[in-house]
């Protein structure tokens, strides 16, 4: 495995009080998350060796939480257990990005109609700061700043949609999707500031239908470049 890619500091060193507060299964599920988002946000590479002892080392604490942590990655399809191998990063699949962007643009489409129908003003700027903080980034080339840009937008689509089960199952699509485009998002993240501001001037008319179209074409047109950038072909 190269240098580490993660926080160690993030988590607190074995042994200290914070851990001992904590208590031991509250370790693994912060290993467990810390990986999880490292691989969602590209740090880690589809198809990367996990090594037990390397991430041991980082987080100075012993293979147990490692392991455990890396049970709960596989349980959640971000890691293939390979036995005598070892622990990988899942791979790519053309077939679940085509499925995957199919149904969130469905999903995302219907938050933004009720977003449309249901913001508060405050809700409404906070999708407007987000859309200049992405025209900003898109202007300054700061490009790895597009794809939590990008995130935050859905996040803050999802809060103005005022339906807690669609926010809970839009999240989980939106990271599963963020798998997919983190590494290509500096080739794409460039035009979202324009499509994302369609999006919330519909919002702000209080425009379902409009709101919903552009986002079910926004959603479905980047499958399709992330698809093309990634070149995905099945193993």
């Amino acid at each position: 495995m190269p240098a580490p890619l993660l926080p160690a500091a993030a988590l607190p060193p074995a042994g200290s009080s914070v851990v001992d507060g904590l208590g031991a299964a509250s370790l693994p599920s912060q290993i467990a998350e810390l990986l999880e988002e490292a691989i969602t946000s590209g740090d880690l590479l589809p198809g990367q060796r996990l090594r037990g002892d390397d991430l041991a080392t980082t987080y100075g604490v012993s293979r147990i939480p490692v392991r455990e942590a890396l049970r709960t990655l596989e349980a959640g399809g971000w890691v293939e257990i390979r036995p005598r191998y070892g622990a990988y990063v899942r791979s790519h699949s053309s077939v679940e990005l085509a499925e995957l962007f199919e149904v969130r643009s469905m999903g995302e489409a219907y938050a933004a109609q009720l977003a449309a129908v249901r913001r508060t003003p405050e809700e409404l700027a906070e999708l407007q700061r987000i859309v200049a903080d992405t025209r900003r980034a898109a202007a300054q080339g700061t490009v790895a700043e597009l794809s939590p840009l990008s995130a935050r937008f859905f996040v803050a689509l999802h809060t103005a949609a005022h339906n807690s089960v669609l926010e809970v199952a839009l999240a989980g699509l939106a990271k599963r999707a963020r798998f997919y485009y983190a590494t290509v998002a500096g080739q794409l993240g460039r035009d979202w500031a324009a499509v994302h501001q369609q999006i919330v001037d519909a919002i702000a008319d209080r425009d379902p239908d409009t709101a919903g179209a552009l986002v079910r074409e926004h959603i479905a047109h980047t499958g399709d470049a992330v698809s093309r950038l990634l070149a995905l072909s099945e193993p």
